[in-house]
């Protein structure tokens, strides 16, 4: 139907005061437009490291929070993108396994809040794609994860914080083979102190579908066919548009077109009102004339209407339409996603880094050496080094040989207490040094004799022999202090006890009485070389 030029902006200008009037009653829309913005958050984690031990990670999180929120219907998955520094140390750590790539997976817990006091724990599987490792300095792993879609039951506004995560990850050498390293897992931490929450968002009441408001003045213009209802004294009008439908097709085709407006009722409540049911209610005037004509056909096939009123199975197919929206309640059932609580497992604080898979395998890192000893039998201080320790590292387990080698060294001390004298004093190693070093801490043993090569008085020598040692081999354990880095080095400790000495001809009572016994300490610092 054409509508004159006055007729046709009149119905523009009705047009887009019913939009403004909707959009002032449903003003909460924009609202939810302006919320669901890009949200961005970086945050600090603490991450356990073979080797190395804690260290710190930046991971900034991007995602954008549904538009399209409504009580009652599943909303769009929210999508997370996550790109994590990887710090200089870790870098070092892949590269001495010679690790090129790395590779691997992560799980992200965060939590999802939203009307009315509910909580959703979500568990955001990650795939880490393989990403070059540099030779050295920092390096960043992108990732990508999709939050399960959630049907809301209420409106309001919803927000998402961001939890700790646990990443496995496999380096990979030149040739694609795991490293010594093997596969392990870290589980990080958020570090105390930092905002969590990444974003809200907002969720709009249910009804979005009545914007059709202009729906009912096409059921207005039929009310031709509601004249006919009372001919059949149906009680449910539900029920008299099929009849209606029922005996046209019967007659002409194309009516068969003009009851399909007639069964648009029903749908167009939710559905739309197109102009085309108004231009029919013109063949509409055709029914009443058909109706009188059809008295006839319709009694030869009464048997049919008799079974119009068990046509109660044909309301089924209109509910089948109508019911979508019946079916939303299900919704409070959607948080399903609750058997994710997985995160909820997320630890409180680093643990040590789990390795699993690679046979063990050897890595070689080589110290230098410089400390000191006191030897409190003689109230002197004995300098060590400069000298090397050559570890052998199995990377997977964490555990080390090495060889510690260290030149002769002089120590100042009194004779007896009282006489200026001096010596020259060699500690050989017996066997390896054995120990582990897990989360950045190293703990190893080792034993060595303590040899007098020479000893002074007033400068003269009084002794000179190769035999003059301890009578065993001296337990020394060495522990670290927590952040010992075997990529760079650290400072290893000991308490320990001097045996008594023999092989030193006359002198053996003597000196085993004064240097001999507990209270001795040792320090040494190893660099990486």
């Amino acid at each position: 139907m054409k509508f004159p030029l006055k007729s046709k902006r009149s119905v523009q200008a009705l047009a887009a005061g019913t939009v403004a009037a909707v959009a002032a009653t449903l003003g909460i829309v924009g609202a939810g437009l302006s919320e669901a913005a890009p949200a961005s958050l970086t945050l600090k984690y603490t991450c356990p490291f073979p080797l190395i031990g804690d260290q710190t990670l930046v991971v900034k999180i991007d995602t954008v929070l549904p538009d399209d929120a409504v009580a009652g219907k599943t909303s769009t998955p929210i999508t997370f993108d996550v790109d994590v520094t990887v710090p200089a140390d870790a870098t070092a750590g892949l590269s001495l396994v010679g690790a090129t790539t790395v590779e691997g997976s992560a799980k992200a817990a965060a939590v999802l809040k939203y009307p009315v006091d509910k909580t959703l724990n979500l568990g955001l599987p990650l795939v880490i794609p393989v990403t070059q490792v540099p030779e050295s300095g920092e390096f960043h792993v992108k990732t990508s994860g999709k939050a399960p879609a959630v049907t809301f039951p209420s409106p309001g506004t919803a927000s998402v914080t961001v939890g700790n995560f646990s990443t496995t990850m496999t380096p990979k050498n030149a040739q694609g083979q795991p490293t010594d390293l093997g596969t392990f897992t870290s589980d990080c931490v958020v570090q105390p102190g930092q905002n969590q929450q990444l974003g809200t968002f907002e969720i709009k009441p249910a009804g979005g579908g009545t914007t059709t408001p202009t729906t009912p003045t096409t059921p207005t213009t039929q009310p031709t066919p509601t004249t006919e209802p009372t001919p059949t004294t149906e009680p449910t009008p539900t029920t008299e548009p099929t009849p209606t439908t029922e005996p046209t097709p019967t007659t002409e085709p194309t009516p068969t077109t003009e009851p399909t407006p007639t069964t648009e009722p029903t749908p167009t409540p939710t559905t739309e009102p197109t102009p085309t049911p108004t231009t029919e209610p013109t063949p509409t005037t055709e029914p009443t004339p058909t109706p009188t004509t059809e008295p006839t056909p319709t009694p030869t096939t009464q048997p049919t209407p008799t079974t119009e009123p068990t046509p109660t199975t044909e309301p089924t197919p209109t509910p089948t339409t109508e019911p979508t929206p019946t079916t939303e309640p299900t919704p409070t059932t959607q948080p399903t996603p609750t058997t994710e609580p997985t995160p909820t497992t997320q630890p409180t604080s680093p643990t040590t880094a789990p390795t699993t898979t690679q046979p063990p395998g050897d890595t070689k890192i080589v110290y230098g050496v410089k400390g000191k000893t006191t030897i409190a039998g003689l109230n002197a201080k004995l300098p060590l080094g400069p000298g090397e320790f050559t570890a052998k590292l199995n990377a997977q387990s964490g555990t080390f040989t090495g060889q510690l080698s260290l030149p002769p060294s002089n120590v100042q001390f009194r004779f007896l207490g009282f006489f200026p004298a001096s010596a020259t004093v060699k500690i050989n190693q017996v066997g390896d040094v054995t120990g582990t070093v897990n989360a950045g801490a190293v703990k190893a043993d080792t034993k060595a004799d303590v040899k007098l090569l020479t000893v002074r008085l007033f400068g003269f020598p009084i002794l000179a022999s190769s035999t003059c040692k301890t009578a065993k081999p001296a337990d020394i354990p060495l522990v670290s202090s927590h952040g010992f880095n075997p990529l760079k080095g650290g400072k290893l400790t000991s308490e320990y006890k001097l045996p008594q000495f023999s092989g030193c001809g006359l002198l053996t009572p003597l000196i085993s009485a004064m240097a001999s016994g507990d209270g001795n300490s040792l320090e040494i610092n190893l660099t990486k070389k």
